[in-house]
């Protein structure tokens, strides 16, 4: 299988050295608009870098997309009529029109497009979607989930981002609906600028946190953070009426504490999500391979991308609004 990997940021080059991994590729090819990037990435991988995105494209079977979001729709439209199986890192876009876009243009010409929701394939989501599916723990009353990176991105970056919702927590509001197998019925948010003043030029927040209500009746409390100098730090725990199940606690941290004769306590973060997630990322990008091939179904499809940008956006409406947003109102 010849795949084209379009984008040689942080997470477009740790996808590419996966792939050249991974049993079943007979062609590696990269590209990025960066040329010095390109070359550095190329030559760490024993390649020559693609000229442009039609060399990269041209007589591939596959293509992973990890470019700027505002990018990743035409990308896709533009792999679709080349008939490729399509890997595209969330968002397919900022907005629900040109999402949709992409959605309708998939389902039309019956394209193969896996969206970039690692956690689904991550062991301790896995199981535990099992453990709630499967009843172990009763009815589901409640739920938290932690997101916290460790540094901030640039500012120029939160700023094309699309917000804290659509940028960090489109994560957990995917996570919610796949975990749960229920959809979001009203979720209310808020956040705070505090220590990143200049934020509020972008309508973005650094700080925030959303209430949901599943239609089932479990509430879910959403908690995000540009900053954690701890680490890296994803966490969920999930209360039901038979049992407690946590996902995310990092046994390997070593002991912390304030204080010299303060109690140690064991800090659940991770020096960054490629340490965190980095089984799961291979996971993924393996099943890709698969779902290319027509030896898998695709587990998390354009629409799967579509309603976790619809949650988003309904908690970025909700946090501009300062009142509850039921997802209907985001059509």
């Amino acid at each position: 299988m010849r795949i084209a990997v379009l984008g040689l940021g942080r997470l477009g080059a740790f996808h590419a050295k996966v792939l050249r991994e991974l049993p079943g590729l007979s062609e590696l090819r990269v590209y990025d608009a960066d040329e010095a990037r390109a070359s550095t990435i190329s030559a760490e991988l024993g390649l020559a870098p693609a000229a442009s995105i039609d060399a990269a494209l041209e007589g591939a079977d596959a293509a992973v997309i990890v470019t700027p979001t505002g990018t990743h729709a035409p990308l896709i439209h533009r792999c679709l009529d080349a008939r490729l199986a399509v890997f595209c890192e969330k968002p397919i876009a900022l907005d629900l029109d040109t999402t949709k876009a992409v959605v309708e243009r998939v389902a039309r010409v019956n394209g193969k497009v896996q969206i970039g929701f690692q956690r689904r394939f991550d062991a301790g989501f896995r199981e535990a979607r099992r453990l709630v599916q499967g009843g172990a723990l009763g009815t589901v009353y409640s739920f938290q989930m932690t997101s916290r990176d460790a540094t901030p991105p640039p500012d120029a970056y939160v700023e094309t981002s699309g917000g804290q919702f659509v940028d960090q927590l489109i994560h957990d509001f995917d996570v919610t609906r796949w975990l749960f197998a229920d959809e979001v019925d009203e979720l209310y948010a808020t956040g705070s600028t505090l220590g990143f003043p200049q934020y509020a030029q972008f309508h973005d927040v650094a700080t925030s946190a959303a209430v949901l209500r599943l239609r089932g009746g479990a509430v879910g409390l959403l908690g995000a953070a540009r900053h954690n100098e701890a680490g890296y730090d994803v966490r969920v725990e999930v209360y039901g009426a038979k049992d407690t199940i946590a996902i995310g606690l990092d046994p390997r941290a070593p002991l912390r504490s304030v204080e010299k004769d303060a109690p140690k306590f064991k800090s659940p973060a991770y020096p960054s999500f490629f340490v965190r997630f980095g089984e799961a990322y291979r996971a993924e990008l393996a099943h890709f391979l698969r779902f290319a091939r027509g030896e898998a179904e695709n587990v998390c499809t354009v629409v799967d991308g579509m309603e976790a940008l619809r949650l988003a956006l309904a908690a970025r409406t909700s946090l501009e609004e300062h009142r509850p947003v039921g997802l209907y109102e985001i059509a």
